[in-house]
């Protein structure tokens, strides 16, 4: 399902929009903004990730428990060149 929007742009932002079809980067003004909101729901997960991440450090904990188990001799891993 999708929903239509109407938003008022700026000539910049109408002019920036227009750069990414005529570089070929969209095949249109819709795709380019659709592919906008993508690149900033990846900085959204990215942003919740590092979050996740700087906390379970904060605690001490594993960051990747599946490649590091808990109570693993780290000292028998294998040297890496």
């Amino acid at each position: 399902m999708s929903t239509q929007i109407a938003i008022r742009l700026d000539d910049a932002e109408l002019a920036a929009l227009d750069a990414e079809v005529m570089a070929g980067r969209a095949a249109n003004r819709s795709e380019a903004v659709r592919r906008s909101i993508a690149r900033l729901q990846r900085e959204q997960r990215y942003q919740a990730e590092e979050t996740t991440l700087l906390e379970l450090a904060r605690r001490g904990e594993e960051l990747y428990p599946d490649i590091h188990p808990q109570g693993r001799d780290r000292a028998s891993h294998p040297v890496l060149d």
